[in-house]
Protein backbone atom coordinates (compact mmCIF):
# COMPACT_ATOMS: atom_id res chain seq x y z
CA UNK A 1 0.00 0.00 0.00
CA UNK A 2 1.03 3.62 -0.48
CA UNK A 3 2.44 5.66 2.41
CA UNK A 4 -0.29 6.09 5.05
CA UNK A 5 -2.02 9.45 5.09
CA UNK A 6 -4.72 11.21 7.06
CA UNK A 7 -8.06 12.07 5.50
CA UNK A 8 -10.16 15.08 6.46
CA UNK A 9 -13.53 13.87 5.12
CA UNK A 10 -13.61 10.42 6.74
CA UNK A 11 -11.76 7.81 8.77
CA UNK A 12 -10.02 5.02 6.85
CA UNK A 13 -9.68 1.93 9.07
CA UNK A 14 -7.34 -0.71 7.55
CA UNK A 15 -8.90 -4.16 7.23
CA UNK A 16 -5.59 -6.04 7.07
CA UNK A 17 -1.87 -5.47 6.72
CA UNK A 18 -2.05 -6.31 3.02
CA UNK A 19 -4.90 -4.25 1.60
CA UNK A 20 -8.35 -2.84 2.22
CA UNK A 21 -9.97 -0.19 4.40
CA UNK A 22 -13.39 0.52 5.87
CA UNK A 23 -14.41 4.13 5.27
CA UNK A 24 -16.25 5.69 8.21
CA UNK A 25 -18.34 8.85 8.14
CA UNK A 26 -19.53 9.03 4.53
CA UNK A 27 -23.10 9.06 3.15
CA UNK A 28 -23.08 8.17 -0.56
CA UNK A 29 -26.81 8.66 -1.15
CA UNK A 30 -26.54 12.33 -2.12
CA UNK A 31 -24.21 14.59 -4.04
CA UNK A 32 -20.51 13.92 -3.40
CA UNK A 33 -18.45 17.11 -2.91
CA UNK A 34 -15.23 17.49 -4.86
CA UNK A 35 -13.03 17.36 -1.75
CA UNK A 36 -14.65 14.10 -0.65
CA UNK A 37 -14.34 12.62 -4.15
CA UNK A 38 -10.63 13.48 -4.24
CA UNK A 39 -10.01 11.80 -0.89
CA UNK A 40 -11.97 8.68 -1.86
CA UNK A 41 -9.87 8.24 -5.00
CA UNK A 42 -6.68 8.84 -2.98
CA UNK A 43 -7.74 6.17 -0.47
CA UNK A 44 -8.52 3.83 -3.36
CA UNK A 45 -4.93 4.18 -4.58
CA UNK A 46 -3.59 3.62 -1.07
CA UNK A 47 -5.71 0.64 0.03
CA UNK A 48 -6.83 -0.87 -3.33
CA UNK A 49 -10.18 -1.87 -1.80
CA UNK A 50 -12.65 0.35 0.08
CA UNK A 51 -15.83 -0.64 1.93
CA UNK A 52 -18.57 1.81 2.95
CA UNK A 53 -21.13 0.55 5.50
CA UNK A 54 -24.76 1.42 6.22
CA UNK A 55 -25.52 2.96 2.84
CA UNK A 56 -29.04 3.28 1.40
CA UNK A 57 -28.57 3.58 -2.35
CA UNK A 58 -30.98 3.49 -5.25
CA UNK A 59 -29.47 2.76 -8.65
CA UNK A 60 -29.14 6.46 -9.49
CA UNK A 61 -27.10 7.11 -6.35
CA UNK A 62 -25.03 3.98 -7.03
CA UNK A 63 -24.36 5.22 -10.57
CA UNK A 64 -23.34 8.66 -9.29
CA UNK A 65 -20.84 7.14 -6.86
CA UNK A 66 -19.45 4.69 -9.42
CA UNK A 67 -18.75 7.48 -11.90
CA UNK A 68 -16.23 8.98 -9.45
CA UNK A 69 -13.89 6.24 -10.63
CA UNK A 70 -14.48 6.61 -14.37
CA UNK A 71 -16.88 5.50 -17.12
CA UNK A 72 -18.52 2.09 -17.00
CA UNK A 73 -16.70 -0.70 -18.81
CA UNK A 74 -19.72 -2.52 -20.21
CA UNK A 75 -20.29 -6.24 -19.70
CA UNK A 76 -20.73 -8.44 -22.77
CA UNK A 77 -21.87 -11.63 -21.02
CA UNK A 78 -24.34 -10.72 -18.24
CA UNK A 79 -27.88 -9.43 -18.77
CA UNK A 80 -28.19 -5.92 -17.34
CA UNK A 81 -30.98 -4.46 -15.22
CA UNK A 82 -33.80 -2.77 -17.20
CA UNK A 83 -32.97 0.89 -17.72
CA UNK A 84 -29.57 0.52 -16.06
CA UNK A 85 -27.19 -1.14 -18.52
CA UNK A 86 -24.26 -0.60 -16.16
CA UNK A 87 -25.58 -2.96 -13.48
CA UNK A 88 -26.31 -6.66 -13.02
CA UNK A 89 -28.07 -8.18 -10.01
CA UNK A 90 -26.53 -11.34 -8.59
CA UNK A 91 -28.97 -13.43 -6.54
CA UNK A 92 -28.37 -16.70 -4.73
CA UNK A 93 -31.44 -18.25 -3.15
CA UNK A 94 -31.38 -20.52 -0.07
CA UNK A 95 -30.30 -24.08 -0.89
CA UNK A 96 -29.72 -23.15 -4.54
CA UNK A 97 -27.79 -25.81 -6.42
CA UNK A 98 -24.55 -25.13 -8.23
CA UNK A 99 -21.36 -23.19 -7.53
CA UNK A 100 -21.18 -19.69 -6.08
CA UNK A 101 -20.89 -16.77 -8.50
CA UNK A 102 -17.24 -15.70 -8.32
CA UNK A 103 -16.43 -18.72 -6.17
CA UNK A 104 -12.76 -18.98 -7.15
CA UNK A 105 -9.77 -16.68 -7.11
CA UNK A 106 -10.06 -14.46 -10.19
CA UNK A 107 -10.04 -10.97 -11.67
CA UNK A 108 -12.93 -9.70 -13.78
CA UNK A 109 -12.92 -9.51 -17.59
CA UNK A 110 -9.15 -9.62 -18.06
CA UNK A 111 -9.82 -10.87 -21.59
CA UNK A 112 -10.79 -7.29 -22.46
CA UNK A 113 -8.17 -5.32 -24.40
CA UNK A 114 -8.34 -2.88 -21.47
CA UNK A 115 -9.46 -4.80 -18.35
CA UNK A 116 -11.76 -2.98 -15.93
CA UNK A 117 -10.12 -0.56 -13.57
CA UNK A 118 -12.49 -1.39 -10.74
CA UNK A 119 -15.31 -3.70 -9.70
CA UNK A 120 -18.10 -2.68 -7.30
CA UNK A 121 -20.67 -4.61 -5.30
CA UNK A 122 -23.58 -3.17 -3.34
CA UNK A 123 -25.31 -5.53 -0.90
CA UNK A 124 -29.09 -5.37 -1.05
CA UNK A 125 -29.43 -8.47 1.15
CA UNK A 126 -26.59 -10.18 3.01
CA UNK A 127 -26.66 -13.67 4.54
CA UNK A 128 -27.02 -13.77 8.32
CA UNK A 129 -23.59 -15.42 8.42
CA UNK A 130 -21.09 -16.28 5.71
CA UNK A 131 -20.80 -15.04 2.16
CA UNK A 132 -17.58 -13.11 2.76
CA UNK A 133 -15.22 -12.12 -0.08
CA UNK A 134 -11.45 -12.62 -0.02
CA UNK A 135 -9.01 -10.31 -1.80
CA UNK A 136 -5.34 -10.80 -2.69
CA UNK A 137 -2.77 -8.06 -3.39
CA UNK A 138 -0.87 -8.72 -6.64
CA UNK A 139 1.69 -5.99 -5.89
CA UNK A 140 2.76 -7.96 -2.82
CA UNK A 141 2.70 -11.22 -4.80
CA UNK A 142 5.26 -9.72 -7.21
CA UNK A 143 7.42 -8.18 -4.50
CA UNK A 144 7.70 -11.49 -2.61
CA UNK A 145 9.05 -13.44 -5.58
CA UNK A 146 12.78 -14.05 -5.60
CA UNK A 147 14.85 -11.62 -7.70
CA UNK A 148 15.86 -14.49 -10.00
CA UNK A 149 12.24 -15.38 -10.71
CA UNK A 150 11.33 -11.71 -11.15
CA UNK A 151 14.04 -11.32 -13.81
CA UNK A 152 12.87 -14.49 -15.55
CA UNK A 153 9.21 -13.53 -15.94
CA UNK A 154 9.34 -9.73 -16.29
CA UNK A 155 8.61 -9.06 -19.96
CA UNK A 156 6.70 -12.30 -20.60
CA UNK A 157 3.20 -12.04 -22.07
CA UNK A 158 0.14 -13.91 -20.85
CA UNK A 159 -2.66 -14.96 -23.22
CA UNK A 160 -6.07 -14.32 -21.60
CA UNK A 161 -9.38 -15.90 -22.64
CA UNK A 162 -12.88 -15.58 -21.19
CA UNK A 163 -14.10 -18.92 -22.49
CA UNK A 164 -13.78 -20.78 -19.19
CA UNK A 165 -15.29 -17.89 -17.22
CA UNK A 166 -18.31 -17.73 -19.51
CA UNK A 167 -18.82 -21.47 -19.24
CA UNK A 168 -18.91 -21.20 -15.44
CA UNK A 169 -21.34 -18.27 -15.57
CA UNK A 170 -23.59 -20.10 -18.02
CA UNK A 171 -24.05 -22.90 -15.46
CA UNK A 172 -25.01 -20.57 -12.64
CA UNK A 173 -28.54 -19.60 -11.67
CA UNK A 174 -27.31 -16.51 -9.80
CA UNK A 175 -26.91 -14.26 -12.83
CA UNK A 176 -28.30 -14.38 -16.37
CA UNK A 177 -25.97 -14.44 -19.40
CA UNK A 178 -26.39 -13.43 -23.03
CA UNK A 179 -26.78 -16.15 -25.68
CA UNK A 180 -23.86 -14.90 -27.78
CA UNK A 181 -21.48 -15.03 -24.82
CA UNK A 182 -19.79 -18.21 -25.97
CA UNK A 183 -18.54 -16.52 -29.12
CA UNK A 184 -17.61 -13.28 -27.35
CA UNK A 185 -15.62 -15.14 -24.72
CA UNK A 186 -13.46 -17.02 -27.26
CA UNK A 187 -11.41 -13.85 -27.79
CA UNK A 188 -7.74 -14.16 -26.85
CA UNK A 189 -5.95 -11.03 -25.59
CA UNK A 190 -2.31 -10.43 -24.67
CA UNK A 191 -1.28 -8.75 -21.40
CA UNK A 192 2.12 -8.63 -19.69
CA UNK A 193 2.64 -11.01 -16.79
CA UNK A 194 4.12 -8.08 -14.88
CA UNK A 195 2.35 -4.84 -15.88
CA UNK A 196 2.94 -1.48 -14.27
CA UNK A 197 -0.03 0.09 -12.57
CA UNK A 198 -1.48 2.79 -14.86
CA UNK A 199 -1.69 5.34 -12.04
CA UNK A 200 1.25 4.53 -9.73
CA UNK A 201 3.73 2.76 -12.03
CA UNK A 202 4.11 0.00 -9.42
CA UNK A 203 4.58 -3.53 -10.87
CA UNK A 204 2.19 -6.36 -10.07
CA UNK A 205 1.84 -10.03 -10.95
CA UNK A 206 -1.04 -10.28 -13.43
CA UNK A 207 -1.90 -13.98 -13.20
CA UNK A 208 -5.41 -15.41 -12.83
CA UNK A 209 -7.49 -18.31 -14.27
CA UNK A 210 -8.13 -16.36 -17.49
CA UNK A 211 -4.43 -16.77 -18.41
CA UNK A 212 -4.45 -19.89 -20.56
CA UNK A 213 -0.80 -19.87 -21.66
CA UNK A 214 2.34 -17.77 -21.97
CA UNK A 215 3.08 -16.28 -25.37
CA UNK A 216 5.59 -18.44 -27.25
CA UNK A 217 4.78 -21.53 -25.15
CA UNK A 218 2.18 -24.27 -25.34
CA UNK A 219 -0.53 -24.56 -22.71
CA UNK A 220 1.14 -27.69 -21.32
CA UNK A 221 4.53 -26.01 -21.06
CA UNK A 222 3.01 -22.86 -19.55
CA UNK A 223 0.93 -24.59 -16.90
CA UNK A 224 3.61 -25.40 -14.25
CA UNK A 225 4.90 -21.82 -14.26
CA UNK A 226 1.41 -20.31 -14.24
CA UNK A 227 0.31 -22.60 -11.41
CA UNK A 228 3.34 -21.64 -9.34
CA UNK A 229 2.75 -17.92 -9.93
CA UNK A 230 -0.96 -18.25 -9.18
CA UNK A 231 -0.09 -19.92 -5.87
CA UNK A 232 2.20 -16.95 -5.11
CA UNK A 233 -0.73 -14.58 -5.77
CA UNK A 234 -2.97 -16.20 -3.16
CA UNK A 235 -0.60 -16.66 -0.23
CA UNK A 236 -2.36 -15.90 3.05
CA UNK A 237 -0.04 -12.97 3.76
CA UNK A 238 -1.23 -11.12 0.65
CA UNK A 239 -4.94 -11.35 1.51
CA UNK A 240 -7.83 -9.58 3.20
CA UNK A 241 -11.31 -10.92 4.10
CA UNK A 242 -14.34 -8.64 3.81
CA UNK A 243 -17.45 -9.43 5.86
CA UNK A 244 -20.53 -8.11 4.08
CA UNK A 245 -23.59 -6.55 5.70
CA UNK A 246 -26.75 -5.33 4.02
CA UNK A 247 -26.15 -1.75 2.88
CA UNK A 248 -22.42 -2.27 2.35
CA UNK A 249 -20.79 -1.15 -0.89
CA UNK A 250 -17.22 -2.04 -1.82
CA UNK A 251 -15.01 -0.96 -4.69
CA UNK A 252 -11.70 -2.63 -5.52
CA UNK A 253 -8.89 -2.29 -8.02
CA UNK A 254 -9.55 -5.11 -10.46
CA UNK A 255 -6.11 -4.72 -12.04
CA UNK A 256 -3.91 -5.38 -9.01
CA UNK A 257 -6.23 -7.55 -6.87
CA UNK A 258 -7.77 -10.99 -7.15
CA UNK A 259 -11.03 -11.76 -5.35
CA UNK A 260 -12.87 -14.90 -4.25
CA UNK A 261 -16.51 -15.15 -3.11
CA UNK A 262 -16.93 -17.74 -0.34
CA UNK A 263 -20.04 -19.89 -0.78
CA UNK A 264 -20.57 -20.93 2.85
CA UNK A 265 -24.18 -19.75 3.25
CA UNK A 266 -26.43 -22.42 1.65
CA UNK A 267 -29.35 -21.73 4.00
CA UNK A 268 -29.45 -17.96 3.36
CA UNK A 269 -30.32 -15.56 0.53
CA UNK A 270 -27.71 -13.16 -0.89
CA UNK A 271 -28.45 -10.27 -3.30
CA UNK A 272 -25.74 -8.04 -4.77
CA UNK A 273 -25.70 -5.39 -7.51
CA UNK A 274 -22.48 -5.38 -9.49
CA UNK A 275 -20.77 -3.04 -11.93
CA UNK A 276 -17.31 -2.52 -13.43
CA UNK A 277 -15.39 0.64 -14.33
CA UNK A 278 -13.42 0.97 -17.57
CA UNK A 279 -9.64 0.73 -17.40
CA UNK A 280 -6.61 1.37 -19.60
CA UNK A 281 -4.49 -0.93 -21.69
CA UNK A 282 -1.92 -2.51 -19.35
CA UNK A 283 1.72 -1.75 -20.07
CA UNK A 284 5.14 -3.10 -19.21
CA UNK A 285 8.37 -1.18 -18.69
CA UNK A 286 11.44 -2.59 -20.41
CA UNK A 287 14.55 -0.72 -19.28
CA UNK A 288 13.79 2.99 -19.58
CA UNK A 289 11.09 2.56 -22.22
CA UNK A 290 7.39 2.45 -21.36
CA UNK A 291 5.75 0.41 -24.11
CA UNK A 292 2.45 -1.35 -24.71
CA UNK A 293 2.35 -5.13 -24.74
CA UNK A 294 2.28 -6.50 -28.26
Amino acid sequence: METPQDYRCFQAIPLSGSLGAEIIGVDLSGAIPQALAAEITAAFRQFHMLCFRDQTLDLDAYRRFALLFGPFSGNPIHLALPGYPEFVRVVKEPNQDGPTFGGNWHADLTWFEAPPKATMLYVEEAPRVGGDTMFANLHLAWERLTPTLQRMIDGLIGIHSGYGAYGTNAMLKSVKVVDEGWEISRTEVEHPLVPRHPETGRPFLFVNPNVIRIKGMTEAASRPLLDMLFHACTRMDTTCRLVWRSGSIAVWDNRCLLHHAIGDYPQYRRVMVRTTIAGDRLTVTTGAAHVQAA
